[in-house]
Formats: C-alpha cells, sequence, structure tokens
C-alpha cells in the first residue's frame, strides 16, 4: 500500500463517525479521499458550493457567514479531527456559508458521489454524523441561550474556561482574533477588549503577548461565568 494511503487512513481513523468501521471499510473510506493542503486565508469553500465531506487533519478551518451588513458571524472553528461538509451532504444542497483555513492546513476530502456511496455501504457512519450534528445543534442553541441572556463578561468567562479546558491548562493561545472572537459571542472588539482587560485588573486573567491567555484564577472565573 502506498505511503499516501496509509497517511489518509491514519486520518480517517481520527475521524469519529469512521472510527467504529472495520479495517476493510476505513481503507475503503481513505481510497475514496484525497489529501490538500491549505494556505494561511486560503478558502476550503463558499456559498453556492456542493461539498464532499471535509476532515481536517492538521491546522485550523473557521466556518462562518456574511452577515446582512457585510461582517462576519463565526459560527465554529475546525481543529484536527472535526469534519465539515456535512450538512449540504446530508440534505444534497449548496452550501449558504464560507470555511477558511486559519493557518497552513491539511484536509482529507471526500467528494460527494464517493460519500453517498459509502453511506449506503455503512449506514452507521451516517448515525454517526447524525448525532454529531446534533451536538453542534445542541451547542448552537446554548449559544444563543447565552447570548440572550448572559452579559458579554459572562460569555467571555465561559469561552476562555472552554478554551482553557480544550487546552489541558491554564494557559492557551485564542485561536482566532480578537475580532473574530467579539463576533463569535455577539459583541464587538472594544466591548470585549473592555472585558479582556476588567478580568486582567481583577487578577483573574493575564493577557500575554499577541494572542496569549493565561487563567490565573479558575475559580473566580468560573464564578463569573456563572454570576
Amino acid at each position: 500500500m502506498d505511503d499516501g494511503h496509509e497517511h489518509r487512513l491514519y486520518i480517517v481513523r481520527t475521524v469519529r463517525i469512521f472510527a467504529g468501521l472495520p479495517e476493510a471499510a476505513q481503507r475503503r473510506v481513505a481510497s475514496a479521499a484525497v489529501t490538500r493542503p491549505y494556505r494561511r486565508d486560503e478558502r476550503v469553500y463558499g456559498p453556492g458550493d456542493r461539498t464532499g465531506l471535509f476532515i481536517v487533519h492538521s491546522g485550523l478551518v473557521k466556518v462562518y457567514r456574511l452577515t446582512e451588513t457585510g461582517n462576519e458571524q463565526l459560527i465554529r472553528l475546525m481543529a484536527p479531527g472535526d469534519f465539515l461538509g456535512e450538512t449540504a451532504l446530508l440534505a444534497d444542497t449548496i452550501t449558504d456559508h464560507f470555511a477558511v483555513a486559519l493557518q497552513p492546513s491539511e484536509l482529507c476530502v471526500i467528494d460527494r458521489t464517493r460519500f453517498t456511496r459509502l453511506l449506503g455501504q455503512h449506514p452507521a457512519v451516517a448515525v454517526q454524523m447524525l448525532r454529531t450534528v446534533s451536538a453542534r445543534l445542541d451547542a448552537a442553541e446554548e449559544m444563543v441561550s447565552a447570548l440572550s441572556g448572559k452579559s458579554v463578561r459572562q460569555r467571555l468567562a465561559q469561552q476562555l474556561l472552554h478554551l482553557a479546558d480544550e487546552a489541558g491548562g491554564a494557559g492557551f493561545l485564542l485561536p482566532t482574533t480578537k475580532r473574530e472572537l467579539a463576533s463569535y459571542l455577539g459583541t464587538t472588539p472594544e466591548t470585549l477588549s473592555r472585558r479582556f482587560g476588567a478580568l486582567e485588573e481583577d487578577g483573574v486573567i493575564r493577557l500575554g503577548p499577541g494572542l496569549r491567555i493565561e487563567v490565573l484564577d479558575p475559580e473566580a472565573l468560573r464564578g463569573v461565568a456563572a454570576a
């Protein structure tokens, strides 16, 4: 087996929807896929495209929509092991949002026709995909609830706790610019900067160079998020 196939097989095995498949099926998935590098700020797909399934192997991809005023509304960030493009695939429609690499990234791509055939051969993949999509919808509903019922300070604290948990430690780099984070939290960059400054003045976090954040008092941050 060529090295390229083994590399794609490794990527396939990192994705939850394929992890439970027999090895022979995983190899068929890998054979149906191609890998592609993306430069920073390169578009993966956009509105009007008929997408395949994209699996993030390395890097970071942002998924967003444009508001009526032309501003970006961040939907989610896709890290290694995540997949995107599934909504248009399941509904057999064209996509209505953008996906752009935030940093040099490598994605594994399965085109629509091959993936549709794969779903017919392995219904368990479709079931697991629907579970993942359902979890994302739950997360989106939680965010909508947070936007309507919590202050910017609370939403920021909640997001910082989430990022620290993902990083496995108190220190981490923001995966997006502060402007993009402000869009995600439903506020303005100016308001977000003030809330960051207030948390630092209170000794809850430390703002480092660039996008570096250190949580100094996790309990206090949890208190802010729950207040």
